[in-house]
């Protein structure tokens, strides 16, 4: 939180703790791997074959991760008893996924653990997004201003050339103060002449 709030790169925060300063910048990309992985139930297997290591390597990642981050490790175990014990998760906004634990064989039951960590996390940021665009959509979209997609955390728009970099700071304000964390949300605005040119 503390990294966060200080407006620091988490990803490259995550690397300093498990891999030192020498390495940390080199190894960034890793640790955003494990950083996103790790809420999305990512095993050592698959974040091996994600990064390129061997399972042994990736699994000394996690260790060293969970070391760094204990409570982030109480933190995922406590959603998931949380949802065995009630028999769902839920978002920040109070959408329910249903697990039914008394019937899951061993496979199963391991999938609906990972499932009400990414029910938490990618249904909260569902969440987020969706307020904003209804917020945007409500206040500042019209006939020279359209949303055009939205892919994950990201939404796309075409503008008038000239209303561009106001309607950016407009839709930036909106979804950076849409919904109140114990962290700020930010959100970076690029400008093209097509998705191309935003990459």
């Amino acid at each position: 939180m503390k990294a966060f709030n200080e407006g620091k790169d988490i990803h490259y925060e995550t690397a300093l703790k498990i891999f030192g300063e020498e390495a940390a910048k080199s190894k960034r990309g890793v640790a955003k791997s494990i950083n996103f992985g790790l809420l999305y139930g990512m095993g050592s297997r698959k974040l091996s074959q994600t990064i390129h290591v061997s399972t042994k390597e990736a699994k000394e990642y996690i260790d060293s991760y969970f070391a760094s981050f204990p409570t982030v490790k109480e933190f995922l175990h406590q959603v998931g008893e949380d949802a065995k014990e009630k028999g769902y998760s839920q978002t920040l906004l109070g959408r329910r996924r249903y697990f039914d634990f008394e019937n899951a064989n061993a496979m199963i039951h391991a999938s609906y653990l990972r499932e009400a960590v990414n029910t938490l996390f990618q249904g909260s940021a569902a969440d987020i997004i969706k307020l904003a665009m209804n917020k945007i959509m409500n206040t500042i979209v019209n006939e020279e201003a359209k949303l055009l997609l939205q892919i994950h955390d990201e939404l796309i728009f075409e503008v008038k050339d000239e209303l561009s970099e106001v309607f950016a700071r407009k839709a930036q304000d909106i979804m950076e103060n849409i919904y109140k964390l114990n962290v700020p949300l930010k959100v970076s605005v690029e400008i093209g002449k097509n998705w191309g040119d935003l990459k």
